[in-house]
């Protein structure tokens, strides 16, 4: 056979594939985490890049000490005068950074795309996207310099650690109405294998998982937004995909947290905090001579440790 008429003979009347109005939207980590978990502060239109926070210094000991810190320093005598204590008080900062996204759109693309306007909003809300990532990486990535931890180099997380990741907050004095666990996925997948095990409380003494424990998983497994996966003690366990390693790559490093909150805020046991130089901000710009238009989303943040004691890093093995 010969002089078949093809998509070939014929390229000029014929197109090879017709672009759906719809564009599939890439995979992706979900940002939030420092919106949910610091407490913010505003330093818009100050003539600084930093909040100072004065914190205060506790002159009567420090929790769990065994009263060593009241135990005969407070006593009085009648008719003698007490001795002064001096009250002072330190501070931490946070230091805001510019983070920023541009592209070049040159005029072809809207004008020969489909739906050019659906085009626009969709760069802004990844240009949103991507500044929420950046600022949620630098918040996460300060769980790894925490003073306190629990978990060992190179091992698994069990039940026991993660219990003292909560247990040590109230050690260590604080007050909550709202703590969260903040773990790599790594740690979540060891976490969840753990308790469906059949050597573990959950499936061995269901009370004890219950009462103890306080295990529930989300009705969708953290399948959505937020990535909640579960309840553990009462208090919500998200994953993520964002958490920094240790230890030469050994580790990954997830933390137990209080997030912001009113009560929170006012008993010192917030965590971590946010500062706010300038909110995410979007500008164009046109370019007559490229025949395109500059795209320019830019903020700048700044996220530091309030209260390091009201931290446990988690330290587990990172494969």
């Amino acid at each position: 056979m010969s002089n078949e008429i093809t998509t070939t003979s014929l390229a000029s009347l014929t197109h090879g594939y017709l672009i759906q109005p719809v564009l599939i939207a890439a995979l992706s980590e979900q940002p939030g985490f420092a919106i949910r978990n610091c407490r913010e502060f505003n330093i818009i239109n100050q003539a600084t890049n930093a909040a100072q926070l004065p914190t205060e210094t506790a002159y009567w000991g420090t929790p769990n000490d065994r009263g060593a810190g009241v135990a005969t320093a407070y006593n009085a005598t009648q008719a003698l005068s007490l001795s002064n204590t001096n009250y002072t008080s330190s501070s931490v900062t946070c230091t805001a950074i510019e983070y920023g996204v541009a592209h070049s759109l040159v005029d072809n693309v809207l004008e020969d795309s489909v739906g050019g306007l659906d085009l626009m909003n969709l760069f802004t809300s990844r240009m949103t996207r991507v500044l929420q990532l950046a600022i949620d990486d630098d918040y996460i990535a300060l769980y790894a310099s925490a003073a306190n931890s629990v978990g060992v180099s190179g091992q698994a997380p069990t039940m026991a650690q993660m219990l003292a990741a909560q247990q040590n907050l109230r050690t260590r004095g604080v007050v909550a109405d709202n703590i969260a666990y903040n773990i790599g996925n790594v740690t979540a997948g060891y976490i969840e294998a753990f308790l469906v095990a059949a050597s573990t409380n959950i499936a061995t003494y269901a009370f004890a998982a219950d009462r103890l424990i306080s295990y529930r998983p989300t009705v969708d497994n953290g399948m959505n937004t937020t990535r909640q996966i579960m309840t553990f003690r009462g208090a919500p366990v998200y994953a993520t995909g964002l958490t920094d390693t240790a230890n030469a790559g050994a580790d990954e490093v997830s933390a137990c947290v209080c997030p912001t909150s009113q009560a929170n805020d006012a008993s010192g046991a917030s965590s971590h905090a946010i500062a706010w130089k300038r909110m995410p901000r979007f500008e164009s710009q046109r370019f007559a001579k490229l025949r395109a238009t500059d795209l320019v989303m830019t903020a700048r943040a700044g996220v530091g440790k309030l209260q390091d004691n009201a931290t446990t890093a988690i330290i587990t093995k990172s494969s």
